[in-house]
């Protein structure tokens, strides 16, 4: 199974590539442009080999490519194998409307459910590439939604987001990629998050890691006390009944 990368245009990043058994040469380390963007760059793929692992790093290639790498090496029984990576090289950064960050990366959507799904589902003129604007535009109504059922009970943005609110973005999103409605699976997960979020809005359901909005309040308008002076300075020394 080729197992896909994704990367942004200017990252540098490290792969594992695994063999499954220890590595002791490392022969070559290819990487082939598939075509989908006319005049894309190169991608530079440097192997190494670390206590009989190879690891590749990435650098380079152009937003909506997507590049073959290819490693051949000679593993310890003498057999010389080859491993291949796929390489998406995306622009994965998007904001909300207001600025705010997102809660759930574009990496982290496509690693969900799969690249051949999210291409089928944004790939409206064949190119065979991620449709970025339609996928972030559905991630923005997704994180919409979601921030709406928490605002009456959590202070947002949230600082850490916690796997229950990825997952509601993720399916909400999924979901609306299928402008003709989506297949029982898809539309069972998005439903059973809505109702997820109804439960948390409603207090049926916590999240651990977010700040009650009344914590944040107090933390935000704190009540301060003056001790003030003592009414009789002198005390009550010479109160006499």
């Amino acid at each position: 199974m080729i197992q896909t990368v994704i990367k942004q245009p200017a990252e540098v990043i490290s792969q594992l590539v695994p063999f499954g058994a220890p590595v002791t040469q490392i022969l070559a380390a290819t990487p082939v442009a598939r075509g989908m963007v006319a005049g894309a760059a190169a991608l530079q793929a440097d192997a190494v080999l670390v206590d009989g692992s190879v690891t590749v790093t990435l650098a380079g290639g152009t937003d909506g490519e997507r590049y073959l790498v290819t490693v051949r090496a000679t593993l310890a029984t003498g057999e010389e194998r080859e491993a291949e990576a796929e390489i998406v090289v995306i622009d994965a950064a998007w904001v909300m409307p207001d600025g705010g960050a997102p809660y759930l990366s574009i990496e982290d959507f496509v690693r969900r459910f799969g690249l051949p799904e999210i291409v089928r589902m944004t790939d409206a003129d064949g190119s065979g590439r991620i449709d970025r604007d339609l996928l972030v535009a559905q991630l923005v109504d997704a994180q919409a939604i979601v921030e709406a059922h928490l605002a009456g009970r959590y202070a947002l943005p949230l600082a850490e987001v916690p796997l229950p609110v990825k997952k509601a973005i993720a399916d909400l999103a999924r979901a609306s990629l299928y402008p003709g409605g989506a297949p029982d699976g898809v539309a069972d997960a998005a439903r059973a998050s809505m109702r997820m979020l109804e439960q948390i809005r409603d207090g049926r359901l916590t999240l651990p890691s977010a700040v009650p909005l009344a914590a944040a309040a107090i933390a935000a308008d704190p009540v301060l006390f003056d001790a003030g002076e003592r009414a009789y300075p002198d005390g009550l020394q010479d109160y006499r009944l």
